[in-house]
């Protein structure tokens, strides 16, 4: 134990200023030695997490269920599987995306330069309580593999888990102080960002994420924002509607609608509208929030349910379903439907639980006006028989990802596809070879491949044959046809001869 860490306390929750500030410098120490590394090496290191955490994937998803109630199957297939994902699809990539990358000058052949990536320092993870072992963890993964120390704080709604993400790299034997986990509440991530970490991850709220991003301009502080969104799933008039009907039943409703990525908005052609409509509240009305459904993790959310059924109502909007809270922190599924639903706030901001709202269009036009109608853009889903249509529609619609024929959100699962939105949902990657980018920043490293011992022609003083080279050098670089860069190379070559004839050292 460094004399540094015996500082820290033994137990604690909500650190104080200076104990945060403690935090940061061991990180800070920990880092370079860390960094030094080769990826090679670092890969190994890391190699032995997922190996453990395969071979105990049973174990992990009872502890994430034991702290924070969430549905076996879910905890399976998305928190420990995700993170697996993630963790697999990062050292697979990490060779060739962290590789130093030759970057040549064209014309400058003296020279040679090199563009390396290196890793920011110490990355500060604020993490959320939806998805609480596989966003941190697969964050704090590709953190560690690109070089950085981590100080990672978990929601305080699930600390638990948060633990449980530090306990998962103890394989890898870190040096002391690379990884910590700082518990509290969000005033220990504001004092975190005041104390100036060199880069942030934030997955959360819109309104948490732009006080997160105002605190770090102030510094100033890189920042990826994962902020949600309401993303829609769009029905066109060929789409299956039995196949596309109970995508948007489960995307809807999985994890009990607390998913960033849920399917928030469904929008059908008037061709098949009533038909679609019919069996999506049919398979909604099937679900038994008991068994299907997890808890309200989060009891601020409840007061964003009703006011938005409340809203829903006052406009005068049909609801499917009541959303009542069962005896066990269930809350059931909702459609709400009818004229004015886009104006409801149900439709426009992020519910964060098993509520859709069903929009009606008119042709494929229409649909992706409809859709970009909205400031939010993570993901999307767009469902019919005709997948070059269904194409050509996706690749319209303004959003970080976009699935056909299925539901988008299952993309978080696969580690080696960037996840990221756009607008309102904010902006950076988690995920694929753009995770590792964004956790790393260029550098250029360029040198003398021979030893020019002369004054570069560009340097003082400056001298009319300068600015005949120059011009030379210009028509050559910019020209277009053989006989022009010709010309401009003679040129270049007799205003070289008289400058440097007057003085070759200069």
């Amino acid at each position: 134990m460094s004399a540094l860490e015996a500082e820290l306390p033994r137990a604690w929750w909500v650190g104080d200023g200076d104990e945060l500030a403690l935090r940061l410098r061991l990180a800070r120490g920990a880092q370079p030695a860390w960094a030094a590394l080769s990826v090679a090496e670092r890969q190994r290191r890391l190699r032995p997490v997922v190996q453990a955490l395969a071979a105990n994937v049973d174990a992990v998803a009872a502890e994430v269920t034991a702290a924070c109630g969430k549905l076996p199957v879910e905890a399976l297939a998305h928190d420990v599987g995700g993170a697996l994902d993630a963790a697999r699809a990062a050292l697979a990539v990490a060779g060739q995306v962290l590789a130093p990358r030759p970057s040549g000058h064209g014309w400058m052949l003296h020279r040679r330069t090199v563009v390396e990536r290196v890793p920011h320092g110490v990355v500060l993870v604020i993490s959320p309580w939806n998805f609480p072992l596989s966003i941190p963890f697969g964050q704090v993964f590709a953190a560690v593999l690109a070089g950085n120390a981590v100080l990672l704080k978990p929601s305080e709604v699930t600390p638990a888990v948060g633990d449980l993400v530090e306990r998962l790299f103890a394989p890898a034997a870190l040096p002391s102080g690379l990884l910590q986990v700082v518990h509290g509440a969000g005033d220990v991530g504001a004092r975190l960002i005041e104390l100036g970490p060199d880069k942030i991850c934030f997955t959360g709220s819109v309104a948490t994420g732009r006080r997160v991003m105002a605190a770090a301009a102030a510094h100033p502080i890189p920042v990826s924002l994962e902020l949600g969104g309401v993303d829609a799933l769009v029905v066109l008039d060929d789409a299956d509607l039995d196949l596309a009907s109970s995508a948007a039943a489960w995307g809807a409703t999985f994890n009990g609608g607390q998913v960033c990525a849920s399917v928030e908005r469904v929008l059908v052609d008037e061709a098949v509208a009533d038909a679609f409509r019919d069996r999506l509240v049919e398979k909604l009305a099937a679900i038994d929030p008991e068994r299907d459904l997890g808890p309200v993790l989060a009891e601020r959310q409840l007061a964003v349910y009703e006011q938005h059924l409340a809203d829903a109502r006052r406009r005068g909007l049909r609801l499917h379903g009541d959303g009542a809270r069962t005896a066990s922190g269930r809350v059931g599924p909702v459609l709400i439907e009818g004229e004015g639903v886009e104006a409801s706030l149900a439709y426009r901001e992020e519910t964060f639980g098993p509520f859709v709202a069903f929009a009606r269009f008119r042709g494929d036009a229409d649909a992706v006006r409809l859709h970009n109608a909205t400031d939010f853009g993570l993901t999307a889903s767009v469902f019919g028989a005709d997948r070059a249509r269904a194409r050509a529609v996706a690749r319209q619609l303004r959003v970080g990802l976009v699935s056909v024929n299925d539901v988008a959100a299952t993309l978080h699962a696969f580690g080696d596809v960037p996840w990221g939105g756009v607008g309102r949902s904010g902006f950076g990657n988690s995920h694929g070879p753009e995770a590792l980018l964004d956790l790393t920043r260029p550098r250029v490293l360029d040198e003398e491949r021979v030893r020019l011992r002369i004054k570069r022609p560009w340097w003082y003083p400056y001298d009319p044959h300068q600015v005949e080279l120059m011009s030379a050098f210009t028509r050559l670089v910019a020209g277009t046809g053989a006989r022009s860069r010709g010309r401009a190379a003679l040129e270049l070559g007799r205003s070289a001869a008289r400058l440097f004839s007057q003085n070759p050292r200069r």
